[in-house]
Order: structure tokens, then C-alpha cells, then sequence
């Protein structure tokens, strides 16, 4: 349950802010500690500096007295050296006196008087006429010391130097006291800002939650979910996503009984193809025999002789049309692809369907719009064949009078062939029936049914579309070959 958590988002998101304000604290508090350092040792610089600086004349001058003998030698200095270590302010450890020559003339420790000081900062004190500081370390005690010297110099002339070394225990006290409450008001810190960051992950992890729980009990079948209640912000963004990858998914899904569907419906025909083939075989044998049989009739003078076989000779012929037809069927999957200009295609495919609707009473128009040319990779032949049967299927549409139309155009990556009749049109409840094979609205005996169903198996092959729409007086059948179809 615990790693689970920690895996979570909320886990996750704890888990960063936490260390955000870890690091914040650590940072915050480095800095605030580091920032009274240097404010509570500038401070007692800046004190020692005006200490030194106060004093700096008075010792001068009693320098100045003692040489000129006003005075006695040392008394003076001893009771400034006093006041200096006595004054409560100052953590005074040692302070002394020293001619231009580093020689301690008066000193808190009576041992060090007569001493000569080479040290750096005695020396550099000796050389300069400005106020010296800097941080040492006792090395008896390990105490660290600031040590300040203030150079006695007065119209350019070295009298000497005033050292004094202050204890840094105090500062170092406060910054210790200053450090405790750094890291405790960080642990707080840390302690509040996890428990906050805490509400919130689980503030925004619990609309999640709630999707997530929908999202799992979503019906497989039909794929609907119970949202939550609808939001304004990303999370309601997600739900509007969800949905609509949803709904895209619904749609896929109808998209994909359809796609199975129509490998059913292909199947079915490949079977019939295959029937139909064996059918068509076995027909032709027996037809031949008929046919020879009939000619040997003919050869009969008998006028009633005669008439019969002028019947049997009619029936026959639409024996053969059938054969025929069940032929071209079983042989439609089987297309030979080139490349093709669509002007040479069009003006071919007119040029034969005005010859077949010669001596039909229709008008017959054909135009070309499709401007420039284009390529299409198609079977020539069985396209044709497709269109004849459509210009024909149209003219008997029109009856004894009417208009037909084959117009060809380009629609973006599609080349559009359409056939349109001015007949009665097509009853839209059997609309979706046309292209199923043996279905026909002809008479018997004027139509097998195969036709359409061969044209849409043609353009099923070139991966196109054939549809139709139909209303009195106008029926339009449209083909769609993909420009770039792979057949």
C-alpha cells in the first residue's frame, strides 16, 4: 500500500514538494544564517573601530606627554590599557601598546611589557595610517580572536600602534542560539508545507481518482461512461478528451462491423464467383450440343421445322448472354493495371458509349472536366465496361425519351465518374439492394441482376467507391478511384 502510494501521482507530488521545501528551508536558512554572521561581525567590527578610533588621540597625546617628559612614562598608557579591558561591552581577552618600533609599552599582562611584536599585522600597522582587522585562532585555547589594530600616526610621524583582541564567544553564542532557530523554523517549515502540499495532491489527485473509477467501468459493449460532474479546468479538459476519444472509438468500432461486414459480403461473392464459374462451364457444354443440333435443323426445309428453331435460337442467345455474364463475374477480381491519362480514358470511354446508344431515343452528353489531366492506375477495358453498363442501364431508365450524361472530374486525390438519367429513378427501400447480385427492377427475362453487381465489384478492386442518388427525373450513379489507389 505504501509503495503504492509513493508510485501514485499523489505520492509523486508529495513527494517533489517535499523536497522543494526541504531544499527551500536549507537554502532559506543558509542564507539567513550566513546573512546575521556577517551582520554581528560587521557589527563588532564597526564597535572596535569606533573603541579604537575614540581612543586613538588620548593615546597619542599621552605618547606626545611621556616623550617630552610632562608626564611619567606608562602611567598614563597603563590606565587607558585598563579601561579598554574593563569596559563590559567588549569581550576584551588582551590589549596593548606598542612604540614605532612594535615594543609593548603598557599591556593587561604585566609579562608582556618590553616585548617587541614582529607579527604581520603589527607590522602592517606600523607601515599604514588605517584602522586593521582580522579573525585568528588562539592556538593554546582554539578560541577564535578578533584581532583590530589602529595605527598611532599623527602628521605623518608612527608613535606606534593599539592592539586589541576581542573574544568571538559571544557572536559565536548568538549564531548558534541564531542557527537552532533557523533549523527548528525549517523543520516547521518542512512539517507545514508537507502536510499543505499533501491536502492539495490529494485535492487534485481525488477528481482523477473519480475519472479513473469511470473510466473502469466502462461497458465494453457499448462503450458508455458516467463522467463525473463537468469541470473548467484541465482535468475537465481530460474528461472532454475521454469523451471524445470515445466517441471516436464507438464510431472505429461501427467503422470496423462494417469493414467485417463487407469481408462477409466479399467472401459470399467470391463464393457465388466461384459457383457461378463452375455453373457457367458446366452450362456451356450442353449449349454447344444445342447449338449443333440446331444447325443441323436448319439445314430442314419444313416451315414449322423453321419457326421452332428460330425460338430455340432466341433462347439460346440468352443462354450464351447469361454464361456470359456468370463469366465476367467469376473473372472481375482478375484486373490488369496500367497507367492511364484521364483524357485518353474519357474520350474512349464517350466515343463508345455514344456508338452503344446510337440507336437509343436518348440524348447521350459527355463532357471533361477534369482540368489538367490526370493519371490514374485503373484496368482500361473493365472500366469501360463498368461505364457501358451504366449508359445503357441509363437509357433503358429513360424509356422512349430522355437525357443521359457521363461526366468525369477531379475532387481533391479522387477521379469522379458519373452517369446520370433523366428517368423515373430508383425507389429509395431498394436503393441498397441494386448492386446485390441476381436483384433487378427489369421485367423477367429483360435483366439477370448481374450487371451493377459486377460494376461494384470492378470498382471494389481499384479500392473506389460506386453509389448512387435518385429522385424522379434524375438518377445519378458516381464512381470515386483514388488517384494514388494500390490495386
Amino acid at each position: 500500500m505504501k509503495m503504492r502510494f509513493f508510485l501514485g501521482i499523489k505520492g509523486k507530488f508529495v513527494l517533489t514538494a517535499a523536497l522543494i521545501v526541504a531544499v527551500s528551508s536549507i537554502l532559506w536558512g543558509s542564507w539567513a544564517w550566513r546573512n546575521e554572521k556577517r551582520l554581528l561581525y560587521d557589527r563588532l567590527v564597526s564597535n572596535a573601530r569606533s573603541m579604537a578610533t575614540s581612543l586613538r588621540t588620548p593615546i597619542i597625546n599621552a605618547l606626545v606627554y611621556e616623550e617630552m617628559g610632562v608626564i611619567a612614562e606608562g602611567g598614563l598608557l597603563d590606565n587607558f590599557v585598563e579601561e579598554i579591558v574593563a569596559n563590559k561591552e567588549f569581550p576584551t581577552l588582551y590589549a596593548f601598546v606598542t612604540d614605532d618600533k612594535g615594543k609593548v609599552l603598557a599591556h593587561n599582562r604585566y609579562l608582556e611589557y618590553g616585548l617587541v611584536y614582529t607579527d604581520d599585522l603589527t607590522r602592517e600597522a606600523l607601515r599604514g595610517d588605517s584602522f586593521i582587522s582580522r579573525v585568528v585562532q588562539d592556538g593554546a585555547t582554539s578560541e577564535h580572536i578578533l584581532d583590530i589594530a589602529m595605527p598611532l600616526r599623527i602628521f605623518g610621524k608612527s608613535w606606534g600602534t593599539l592592539r586589541v583582541g576581542f573574544s568571538m564567544k559571544p557572536l559565536e553564542h548568538e549564531l548558534y542560539l541564531m542557527g537552532f532557530k533557523v533549523v527548528s523554523f525549517s523543520i516547521l517549515f518542512f512539517l507545514i508545507g508537507t502536510f499543505l502540499f499533501y491536502f492539495v495532491g490529494q485535492t487534485i489527485s481525488r477528481p482523477i481518482q473519480d475519472l479513473a473509477g469511470a473510466m473502469s467501468a466502462i461497458d465494453p459493449q457499448t462503450l458508455e461512461i458516467d463522467l463525473p460532474e463537468a469541470r473548467n479546468d484541465e482535468i475537465g479538459q481530460l474528461q472532454k478528451s475521454f469523451s471524445a476519444m470515445l466517441v471516436r472509438l464507438r464510431e472505429s468500432e461501427n467503422e470496423r462491423r462494417q469493414v467485417f461486414s463487407s469481408l462477409i459480403q466479399s467472401e459470399k461473392l467470391a463464393t457465388i464467383g466461384k459457383l457461378v464459374a463452375g455453373v457457367a462451364h458446366e452450362v456451356n457444354n450442353p449449349l454447344n450440343a444445342i447449338s449443333s443440333s440446331i444447325y443441323f435443323l436448319e439445314k430442314e426445309t419444313s416451315e414449322a421445322v423453321g419457326t421452332q428453331t428460330a425460338l430455340l435460337k432466341q433462347g439460346l442467345a440468352r443462354i450464351h448472354k447469361i454464361v456470359q455474364q456468370l463469366s465476367d463475374f467469376s473473372r472481375a477480381s482478375n484486373l490488369t493495371i496500367e497507367q492511364v491519362q484521364s483524357d485518353l480514358f474519357f474520350q474512349e470511354a464517350a466515343t463508345f458509349g455514344s456508338m452503344a446508344l446510337k440507336k437509343r431515343p436518348v440524348l447521350f452528353k459527355a463532357h471533361d472536366a477534369c482540368i489538367p489531366t490526370v493519371t490514374v492506375r485503373m484496368d482500361k477495358a473493365k472500366l469501360h465496361q463498368v461505364i457501358l453498363n451504366l449508359l445503357m442501364n441509363a437509357a433503358d431508365a429513360c424509356g422512349g425519351k430522355g437525357v443521359v450524361s457521363f461526366l468525369a472530374s477531379v475532387d481533391d486525390t479522387q477521379y469522379v465518374i458519373s452517369v446520370t438519367d433523366s428517368g423515373e429513378g430508383i425507389p429509395e427501400e431498394i436503393q441498397e439492394q441494386i448492386f446485390d447480385i441476381f436483384f433487378t427492377t427489369k421485367a423477367a427475362g429483360k435483366g439477370t441482376g448481374m450487371g451493377l453487381a459486377i460494376c461494384k465489384s470492378i470498382i471494389d478492386m481499384h479500392n473506389g467507391t460506386v453509389g448512387v442518388a435518385s429522385r424522379v427525373g434524375e438518377t445519378v450513379f458516381t464512381i470515386r478511384i483514388p488517384l494514388e489507389n494500390e490495386v
